[in-house]
């Protein structure tokens, strides 16, 4: 019986980490060490006699050093033979292969659903209006595994990428 079942899942699911330019580094990196010394500053006022406490400035503190930790190093996609899913921290999904008409290969997009952490990368349209912005290790190595599944999908590359 399991044998039987192994048959029917196709083609084995393609794993992308997001690719992690220079500015999203510097971005993130900084704005976590920036964090940091504010919470070893704040640690260290307590210790002082007279000072009172800021718990929930703390928790949140520390929250956010630990939500963009968790979004460093667990941003990826993969793809299957129905669908493509994404994890980017606490962001997860999955978009339905079939439902996707078009690739802009080079762009950015700045607004809107973007798991990612790099620029250049690329934007998958589907659905009527929908769009994500993925920024995958190999661009064409992403979009070259979607073709496998779907080979209607529409690719464009932008020119300044060429």
């Amino acid at each position: 019986m399991i044998a039987k079942h192994c048959l029917f899942l196709g083609m084995a699911r393609k794993v992308f980490k997001s690719r992690k330019d220079a500015l999203f580094t510097v971005v993130m990196w900084g704005t976590v060490l920036t964090m940091l010394f504010v919470l070893a500053a704040e640690l260290n006022r307590i210790r002082q006699p007279g000072n009172g406490v800021e718990v929930l400035g703390l928790i949140i503190l520390g929250f956010v050093i630990g939500l963009m930790f968790w979004l460093w190093f667990d941003t990826r996609y993969s793809i299957d033979e129905a669908f493509v899913y994404f994890r980017s921290g606490p962001i997860r999904g999955k978009i339905r292969v079939t439902a996707i008409r078009e690739v802009v290969i080079g762009e950015t997009m700045w607004s809107g659903l973007r798991p990612a952490l790099a620029r250049r990368g690329v934007v998958v349209k589907y659905k009527r209006y929908d769009e994500i912005y993925f920024s995958p290790d190999s661009n064409e190595a992403f979009v070259s595994a979607l073709l496998e599944v779907n080979p209607e999908i529409t690719v464009a590359t932008k020119a300044a990428y060429r």
